[in-house]
């Protein structure tokens, strides 16, 4: 799946500013020893509905019980490291633009995006609600996703659902009951912690200029307005000369549960989680404790049950996408409910997904002989008449060429994506082709996407997709090799 990186290599994911989490749109971090080749359909032959489950540690025990914890808390914690890490570079509730497009230069994170300018926000509502103001945007996609510190997506703010006008938004912490000001709406957090993602469109370089103007005019801010009832406490401290890596939890062993513990007493999970939460209990797994410093016998059943765990949810990541055709979409993310396995596999691959009905990404296969991509070869994908990714008019489509690490292809055009806003020339059938080669093709410039010498991958972004794709109807063409 997918996801943005101001900070160094090692500490960025993504294609956002700071945070070393992925969402789609984001990415994996480029150097993460987490960070996987691009999906195969080979490894993703199954969707989420055979997703394996079960650890390898011995039923019933502290082991199994401390590795189905590992998957329940994946995702919190990665979560909470990724806040760590824009909080060292930004702080809270406030908004950091980060106002260029990726180049071939940009790598610090994996399949960076060339179509939109992120925003990002890290939000703590223990003092009251945040606002967040937005301008008129005309007919500029834009959208701020809004994620609880378990990664549920519970609000998309923007084009998709409150169009162009401009807006004053109150982000609520849980159990608020406040008056909210005229003209104003209020949007309900389930957690204390609040990520803010922001994607503003950019129509080209002659475009960007405006981009920024817009981008410019986001605000977060505090209210002032204070809380309502108790408030529990924040997050701990961050080391910042050494921020936790969030594609990595298991580098701590058992403290582990440690950040786990932390998590859940700073934003107490939903009622539904009461299982999992009992049984974490059982093996010394309580809000606000330290489980590392336990007996030794709970201590190695928690190391083990990370290792186990670890193990579960990678095996998982390899199943999260869907085939669709001879490609990957990203049809499970951005709610998982009690489904933590999802939840947790979704992380590894593209922290902060956002939901299907705002953005689905596609991950190309092989070629339609099974082949692997190569620029020694020339392809083709052909987009028959009415079959471009089925977007809404608001939305928009992209097909962005990377190299095997998943990085842009430098190329003297400096082109690195098409899509609806480029001049593609159209067949007299009302078809179009992309030509995909190291080389231009002759008499198809127009249509060509630059490819690097050996392999190469191809990511397709779908803003705002319509039925079609949301039902998986709709499937990326396939690849064709022509020479």
């Amino acid at each position: 799946m997918a996801a943005a990186g101001v900070a160094g290599r090692t500490h960025a994911a993504g294609d956002a500013s700071a945070p070393h989490a992925a969402p789609l749109g984001y990415l994996a971090p480029a150097t993460s020893s987490a960070t996987a080749p691009a999906p195969t359909v080979a490894s993703a032959a199954a969707t989420a509905t055979n997703i394996p489950t079960g650890s390898a540690a011995p039923a019933g025990s502290a082991e199994e019980t401390a590795a189905d914890g590992y998957v329940y808390g994946y995702s919190p914690v990665a979560m909470a490291r990724t806040r760590a890490d824009h909080v060292c570079h930004g702080g809270t509730n406030a908004l950091l633009n980060v106002p260029v497009l990726s180049t071939p230069l940009s790598q610090s994170v994996v399949a960076p995006n060339v179509d939109t300018l992120y925003s990002v926000a890290w939000l703590d509502l223990r003092e009251g609600p945040v606002q967040l103001t937005l301008p008129d945007t005309t007919d500029r996609y834009v959208v701020f996703e809004l994620l609880d510190i378990y990664s549920n997506v519970f609000a998309d703010i923007g084009t998709r659902l409150n169009g162009s006008q401009p807006g004053n938004y109150l982000i609520t912490p849980p159990g608020w009951n406040g008056t909210v000001p005229a003209g104003t709406t209020a949007v309900a957090a389930p957690s204390w912690d609040v990520w803010a993602l922001g994607r503003t469109l950019v129509n080209g370089d002659e475009d960007l200029s405006a981009a920024r103007a817009v981008q410019r005019q986001y605000t977060v801010a505090t209210s002032g307005l204070g809380a309502s009832g108790p408030v529990p406490p924040a997050l701990p401290p961050v080391d910042c000369a050494n921020p936790p890596d969030p594609q990595t939890p298991n580098d701590g062993g058992a403290e582990f549960f440690d950040e786990l513990a932390a998590v859940l007493a700073a934003d107490p999970p939903p009622a539904a989680d009461d299982p999992a939460l009992a049984a974490l209990a059982s093996i010394g797994v309580v809000p606000g404790t330290t489980p590392s410093t336990g007996d030794p016998a709970t201590v190695a059943a928690l190391e083990a049950g990370v290792t186990a765990g670890e193990a579960e949810v990678q095996a998982a990541a390899e199943n999260v996408l869907v085939p669709s055709g001879s490609w990957l979409g990203s049809f499970n993310g951005g709610t998982y409910g009690t489904d933590y396995l999802v939840r947790s596999a979704v992380a590894v691959v593209g922290l902060g997904a956002n939901v299907p009905q705002e953005s689905l990404y596609y991950w190309s296969g092989p070629d339609l002989d099974g082949e692997p991509l190569t620029g020694a070869h020339t392809y083709r994908m052909r987009f028959g008449a009415g079959q471009l990714p089925p977007v809404d008019a608001a939305g928009f489509w992209s097909v962005t060429m990377y190299d095997e690490e998943m990085f842009l292809v430098p190329n003297t055009l400096r082109r690195y994506a098409l899509g609806d806003r480029s001049d593609l020339t159209v067949n007299a059938d009302g078809s179009i082709d992309i030509y995909l080669s190291a080389t231009p093709p002759a008499g198809h410039t127009a249509n060509w996407l630059p490819a690097p010498d050996g392999p190469f991958n191809l990511m397709i972004r779908a803003y705002i997709p319509t039925e079609p794709a949301l039902t998986n109807a709709w499937h990326p063409p396939a690849i064709e090799m022509i020479s």
